[in-house]
C-alpha cells in the first residue's frame, strides 16, 4: 500500500523514501516511480549497531522535507533527537500497538475507526482516521470458467496464527472432512512468517495436506492478476486493524467470509458485504465454510456484486492519498 500511495503523492510532490533494514523486495522496489529518491540505510535484520542508529538520526536531523511519515510505530525509538522536529507523522494499523512512543509523533492517523477508538481508550491520545486503500484499477476481475468441482478457497497475510489465524483455518477444514465429510475444495496459503513450521506441522498433524497448499510469499502483481480465480478468501484474524485483504478480494469479485472482530468491520461495511462466523470459533467457522459452499454460485456472486461499489467509493488508493494530503497541509489539532 505504501508503494501505490508514494507512487502517486510524486505526481505533483517530491518524495523520498528511506528503507532502513537491508532485507527488501526487489519485485516491489522495482515499482517505485523514478521520481522517487531512494535512500538505504541498509541496517542488517534485527542489528543494534549504533552506526545505523547514527544513520537514522543524521538522515532525519538534516532532512528538509516537510514531512516525515512513518508506518512504524517504533521507528521513534530509534530518533531521540524527535523532540527537535515537529513534522513527524505516524500511521497505526493496529489495535494492539504493543509500543508506547507514539506520543512522540506530532500528528497521528489511525486506518479504521476501530484502530482510532483502540488508540483513544489505550492511551488517551487523538487520530485522525484516514482508511487504507488500493489501487482498484490493477486488479483482474475476470472469472475463469470452472473445470472441475473443487472450491477454491484463499487466505492472505503474513504466517502469524495469534493475529491472522491460519491455525483456525486448518482445524475448520478438518471438520469440513472429518465430520461434515465434504472434500470437494483446496486452500492456498500466501504468505511466510514466524508461524509457518508451526501452521505446516499442524496441518501435518490434522492429515490436512492433500487439501492445503503454503505458497510463501507471491508478488503484489500476482495476487492482482489471481485473486479473482478463488470462490472465497477467508480471514479469520483474531484481531485486526482494517483486513486490507478484504477490500483486495472484493474489489476482486471474490466472496469473503471473516471473523466478526471489530478491526473488520470498516472493510466489510460492518459486516454487510461479508459473511461472518464468530471470532475464534471453530465450529462456526466450519458451519459457515459449508453453508457459502453448498450456496448457489449466484448467491455468492450477489454479495460479491454488492461489496464492490463499497470498495471503488471508500478505499480507492486516489481518496487515501488525497485525504493524506490534506491533513499534511492542514494538520489536525492534537
Amino acid at each position: 500500500m505504501l508503494l501505490d500511495i508514494i507512487n502517486r503523492q510524486c505526481i505533483h510532490h517530491d518524495v523520498e523514501l528511506l528503507i532502513v533494514n537491508q532485507d527488501n523486495d526487489d519485485e516491489l522496489l522495482s515499482q517505485v516511480n523514478p521520481r522517487i529518491r531512494i535512500r538505504r540505510i541498509n541496517r542488517p535484520h534485527r542489528s543494534k549497531n549504533p552506526y545505523y542508529i547514527f544513520q537514522i538520526n543524521l538522515f532525519l536531523l538534516f532532512s528538509k522535507a516537510d514531512i516525515i511519515h512513518s508506518h512504524m510505530d517504533d521507528f521513534v525509538k530509534y530518533y531521540p533527537l524527535s523532540f527537535l522536529k515537529n513534522n513527524l507523522y505516524l500511521t497505526i494499523h493496529s489495535v494492539r500497538l504493543g509500543y508506547k512512543g507514539i506520543h512522540k509523533y506530532n500528528h497521528l492517523f489511525a486506518i479504521s475507526d476501530e484502530v482510532c477508538e483502540s488508540i483513544r481508550k489505550q492511551t488517551g491520545l487523538e487520530t485522525t482516521v484516514v482508511y487504507n486503500g488500493i489501487d482498484i484499477k490493477q486488479f483482474n476481475r475476470e472469472k475463469n470458467s470452472p473445470t472441475n468441482h473443487l472450491f477454491k478457497i484463499i487466505q492472505i497475510g503474513r504466517l502469524d496464527h495469534p493475529c491472522k489465524g491460519q491455525h483456525l483455518t486448518l482445524k475448520a477444514i478438518h471438520l469440513l472432512v472429518t465430520k461434515y465429510q465434504y472434500t470437494d475444495f483446496h486452500v492456498d496459503i500466501i504468505g511466510e512468517g514466524n508461524s509457518e513450521k508451526y501452521l505446516k506441522e499442524l496441518c501435518n498433524q490434522l492429515k490436512m495436506d492433500a487439501y492445503v497448499t503454503f505458497c510463501g510469499t507471491k508478488t503484489k502483481t500476482y495476487i492482482q492478476e489471481n485473486l479473482t480465480h478463488y470462490d472465497l478468501l477467508v480471514q479469520p484474524s483474531l484481531y485486526e486493524g482494517f483486513g486490507l485483504t478484504i477490500i483486495e478480494a472484493m474489489n476482486a469479485m471474490t466472496p469473503t467470509l471473516i471473523s466478526n472482530v471489530d478491526g473488520m468491520k470498516t472493510a466489510s461495511c460492518n459486516g454487510e458485504n461479508s459473511y461472518t462466523f464468530q471470532s475464534g470459533n471453530v465450529e462456526d467457522y466450519a458451519t459457515q465454510l459449508l453453508k457459502i459452499i453448498q450456496k448457489p454460485a449466484t448467491e455468492r456472486i450477489q454479495l460479491a456484486e454488492k461489496a464492490y461499489p463499497y470498495v471503488c467509493q471508500h478505499f480507492d488508493i486516489s481518496v487515501t492519498v488525497d485525504n493524506y494530503l490534506k491533513y499534511y497541509k492542514n494538520p489536525p489539532r492534537a
